[in-house]
């Protein structure tokens, strides 16, 4: 579990205070690890875009580095504005390195184009994470032709703009927020934080080491963590003297579209759940399909359920099964549920929810995707955000989802999106291992089925919920990132 900073300007502020650490030093232990990664490609050609703030710096500093080991190609967008990066462009410039202007018809736009033989890079310094705003049209133009190029593509820090398209983002210091929004997942490619010449541990203490009372400092900056395969805890069955019902009984509502509940009661079954019930509504068309024989089905909530799902294949809020779910819910130690898609959405679900999160001891796991999770905030909190400012905003995210931790308690929200966010009471905990595959009907719907399988067995919802969002990202993974056939049914095989 890696810790994510909002403000890594501040943060490297304060690590320069705290450790007496000049700025030139930042920035060349910085060129340093981009030049030593970039050498591990043994490049023939490479091609550096500077800007004119610290990100430009860096630039220049790798071209000063790597200078007569590779054919390097520098080009200057701006002309630089920071101390710092003047400072490296005079080195630049004192030891011979060509430093060309942008023109109409630049020489290096050879150098993305296809090559007979020789690895090409590019690497991106023209912008940091400082830069908010409207890309100019001329920086523009220059990404757009080497976003065409087969060459290797290194940003620093950020991709600039989110506009450049990244193969390998080297971020400096820590992970930052701002690579995980929407439409930095689409840019970014693989994420790897460098040092800056003291360890990530040290540097990243500077914040819980000021008071929290500092208005600089951000109080979640270090409550964001992002989530890897290591942190997984699988139902591993250990105890050999276990029985069915020592692994929990799952109950699942099976609405007017029977065949998302199918997936989700499956997925339950396949993650570890002792037992699994199919509990269908009325107007539920379980008929029309063949389901497994280890599935169950009843007309109510069998006694020894230990956890339900209600929502999945949902159109519409139901107010018999959730008037089940109360009673059951007042009946139990620790009542445990997932609410999943149309039950989200609904006008009733706030006093519903309400009623649920009241009881002590309750574990809720709320799993709207992003269009959902506007009408979520709306009906529960009483805010209006377009779908595209939560995509673009993850801060924005976090703090709506742990709005929603403390008015309905007991409470865990899994944000489907490009990145999967939890908010779990003070914490929020990200999932960026999910691959575009699992953009397909019915990947929610398994999503659910393993969130409450684990609370079947005696998670607690936070702990539910992330196994089950990491091992949902890993196992559509195993079938390929970029794989059109991805379906539910694979997903279930692969569990």
């Amino acid at each position: 579990m890696q810790k994510i900073f909002s403000n890594p300007s501040e943060i490297e502020k304060l690590a320069k205070e705290k450790y007496a650490i000049p700025q030139f030093l930042m920035m060349e232990n910085a060129a340093k690890a981009l030049a030593e990664f970039i050498l591990d490609f043994s490049p023939e050609h490479i091609l550096i875009l500077c800007g004119k703030g610290n990100n430009g710096g860096d630039g220049y500093a790798v071209a000063r580095l790597l200078q007569n080991k590779c054919d390097i190609t520098v080009l200057s967008l701006e002309p630089p504005a920071a101390e710092e990066a003047k400072t490296q462009y005079e080195m630049c410039q004192r030891l011979g390195i060509t430093i060309e202007e942008q023109t109409t018809t630049p020489r290096w736009l050879s150098l993305s184009k296809p090559q007979s033989s020789g690895t090409q890079l590019i690497l991106d310094c023209i912008y940091g994470t400082g830069f908010h705003g409207e890309l100019p049209e001329s920086v523009k133009q220059v990404l757009d032709e080497v976003n065409k190029s087969n060459a290797i593509k290194i940003a620093c820090d950020i991709p600039s703009g989110l506009y450049f398209h990244a193969d390998y983002t080297i971020t400096m210091g820590t992970q930052k927020l701002s690579l995980y929004s929407d439409k930095a997942k689409a840019v970014c490619g693989k994420i790897i934080v460098a040092d800056l010449g003291i360890s990530r541990d040290k540097f990243e203490s500077t914040v819980t080491e000021r008071s929290r009372s500092d208005e600089c400092i951000e109080t979640s900056a270090d409550l964001t963590y992002l989530i890897e395969p290591s942190d997984l805890r699988l139902p591993v069955r250990k105890d050999r003297a276990a029985h069915k019902g020592t692994y929990g009984h799952t109950t699942v509502f099976c609405g007017n579209k029977a065949g998302a509940a199918i997936l989700t009661a499956t997925a339950a079954m396949n993650f570890g759940s002792g037992l699994t019930t199919l509990l269908p509504e009325a107007d539920s068309n379980l008929s029309q399909f063949q389901i497994s024989p280890s599935l169950m089905i009843s007309e109510t909530i069998p006694k020894k359920t230990t956890a339900v799902s209600i929502g999945s294949g949902f159109t519409q809020f139901s107010s018999a099964a959730t008037q089940q779910i109360k009673d059951w819910f007042a009946s139990q130690k620790s009542p445990a549920a997932v609410f999943d898609a149309g039950i989200l959405t609904a006008p009733e679900f706030p006093e519903f929810l309400k009623t649920l999160s009241a009881h002590d001891n309750a574990r809720i796991i709320l799993t709207p995707h992003l269009a959902e999770f506007v009408t979520l905030v709306k009906n529960l909190l009483e805010k209006e955000f377009p779908v595209s400012e939560l995509a673009e905003n993850p801060q924005l995210k976090i703090q709506l989802g742990k709005e929603i931790n403390q008015k309905y308690p007991n409470t865990v929200v899994i944000i489907k999106s490009a990145n999967t966010f939890i908010a779990a009471d003070e914490e929020c905990f990200i999932v960026a291992d999910g691959p575009q595959s699992l953009a397909k009907g019915g990947s929610g719907d398994i999503l659910a089925g393993l969130a409450v399988s684990l609370l079947a067995q005696g998670y607690s919802a936070k702990d539910a919920a992330i196994t089950a969002a990491e091992h949902h990202a890993l196992t559509a993974r195993k079938i390929g990132e970029q794989a059109y056939n991805l379906t539910p049914e694979a997903l279930l095989s692969h569990l």
